[in-house]
């Protein structure tokens, strides 16, 4: 069975960040991604953390192939747009103004391709008095207003423990803008540009906040909704192991089971108390959390009131049911056998997630993406010996 993007080629010039998790989504949908980098990539040191064999991050990176090409030179530039009139979409992460410095940009590109989809991922987008500025997943947020909007009531702001505009704004969204672009393809026979900015998606992320200020007025401030730790029933509790349990009993039912639980049903008219009665209720809760085990309290309470334990990363690689769900996993691997990673997210019955090549080395498939454009071995040779490519 075919997979949902087999066929389609992908070049990926996003090194850093969210640029690298786009391309792992599309390949593990079955597109072939080449990544291709400058031919001596590990001078930068920003590109050290992806020299691949090394890294406690990535044994290599899977579903994809390494192609080191110097851009910057007349015969680079060749082989690049060589390979643009093959491809199908091309990601790149560059400030706005330099892939058309290298004769690479959108315009240049879709006259080679019209077919071309042609993904500009950058942390403010491709206009506004922004775009030139540089910046990194916590500028994001900030500017999307998810940091402001993070830490208890009173406090500071607290940095999340994902980088959630690298990762959901930038790397999901591109994906999804990725596969829109493709499936507006087949209707229209043309590529097009997708401008992702990293905080266009944390903004609209943060939408369910943002629009009551817009339609009423209403601004909402860290800590001071129901899902940001105003209630007792909705929060983080320290148990008697010095562990953490998360509760999430919003549903009147669930609240009422959860006052049970917590020999409290007189609390289960005040759900939404203001004042000292919420204080009580909090002041209990925690109370009583404290009297159990983490797991003791949520192999009492999971069945009837959502709560959950706040695992640390050691716990959460063995927990059941991401195992069973395949998202901690066995993959085969080149040369050391097997190795555990994280799975895919997305589960298609018919086209189910596998691993079909890794990149464990900068340059390591630049022979065969230059073969498959004609080139043979002693064209490469020259080519390696002046550095064009690696």
């Amino acid at each position: 069975m075919r997979a949902p993007l087999d066929g389609i080629k992908v070049l990926d010039m996003a090194w850093v960040g969210p640029g690298p998790f786009c391309a792992t989504l599309l390949g593990d949908l079955g597109a072939e991604i080449i990544k291709i980098h400058e031919p001596q990539p590990e001078r930068r040191g920003s590109l050290i953390m992806y020299a691949f064999p090394n890294t406690p991050a990535f044994p290599g990176l899977r579903n994809c192939k390494s192609m080191g090409l110097d851009l910057k030179s007349a015969g680079g530039r060749k082989i690049f747009h060589e390979l643009a009139k093959t491809a199908d979409v091309l990601i790149e992460s560059f400030r706005p103004g330099v892939m058309k410095r290298l004769g690479i940009d959108y315009g240049t590109l879709s006259q080679l391709n019209p077919g071309l989809v042609y993904a500009s991922l950058t942390g403010y987008g491709q206009d506004g008095p922004y775009r030139d500025l540089p910046g990194h997943d916590i500028n994001y947020i900030s500017v999307g207003g998810l940091l402001g909007m993070t830490g208890v009531a009173g406090g500071p702001p607290v940095i999340p423990g994902l980088l959630v505009a690298d990762m959901a704004a930038g790397g999901i969204g591109t994906a999804l803008g990725v596969v829109a672009a493709l499936r507006a393809r087949d209707i229209t026979g043309r590529g097009q540009l997708v401008d992702m900015s990293i905080t266009d998606g944390v903004a609209e992320l943060m939408s369910m906040w943002i629009n009551p200020l817009l339609t009423y007025g209403i601004e909402y401030r860290r800590g001071e909704t129901m899902f940001t730790g105003l209630y007792p029933w909705y929060n983080v509790y320290e148990t008697g192991d010095g562990k953490h349990i998360s509760v999430g009993a919003l549903e009147p039912y669930f609240y009422a089971a959860l006052c049970k639980a917590l020999g409290r049903e007189d609390f289960v008219p005040h759900q939404f108390a203001e004042g000292e009665k919420r204080e009580e209720i909090f002041r209990h809760f925690r109370e009583m959390f404290l009297q159990k085990p983490r797991d003791e309290w949520v192999e009492e309470l999971k069945a009837q009131c959502c709560v959950a334990p706040v695992y640390t990363i050691e716990e959460l690689v063995k927990d059941p049911q991401l195992l069973a769900r395949g998202m901690i996993k066995d993959l085969p691997h080149p040369r050391l056998g097997s190795v555990k990673q994280v799975g895919s997210m997305l589960k298609l019955s018919e086209t189910p997630f596998r691993v079909r090549n890794w990149c464990t080395r900068f340059g390591e498939h630049t022979d065969e993406v230059l073969s498959g454009l004609g080139y043979d071995a002693a064209a490469i040779e020259s080519l390696r010996r002046n550095e064009t490519v690696s």
